[in-house]
């Protein structure tokens, strides 16, 4: 067997191989693109069902919420050792967009 002949044989189960590979990972995509397309949440329905659901709240937060949470930040520094009584500052309370969806 020539030197020609091993790197054509070579090259030909190389391409063998890539070409298995290639179409298994095709193969596994159209999978999961099915999977997802067949157990996708209806949104029209999902999103008017949600909205009947969740109840307005009011924008911000209450006062006396923000002052609870300052109170508990400067009980837990202040029982700390090292940390300055006047070394935080909290800028903004917000509340989170986040919803459970269970």
């Amino acid at each position: 067997m020539s030197l020609g002949q091993i790197f054509l044989t070579a090259l030909l189960y190389t391409l063998i191989g890539m070409g298995t590979v290639f179409c298994v990972l095709i193969f596994i995509s159209i999978c999961i693109w099915l999977l997802g397309k067949a157990f996708a949440p209806k949104k029209p329905e999902v999103q008017a069902a949600a909205a009947a659901a969740v109840p307005e709240e009011p924008e911000g937060i209450r006062p006396e919420v923000v002052a609870a949470i300052m109170a508990a930040i400067h009980q837990q520094l202040k029982d700390e050792e090292g940390v300055p009584e006047e070394g935080y500052i909290v800028r903004n309370v917000r509340r989170a967009t986040w919803r459970h969806t269970s």
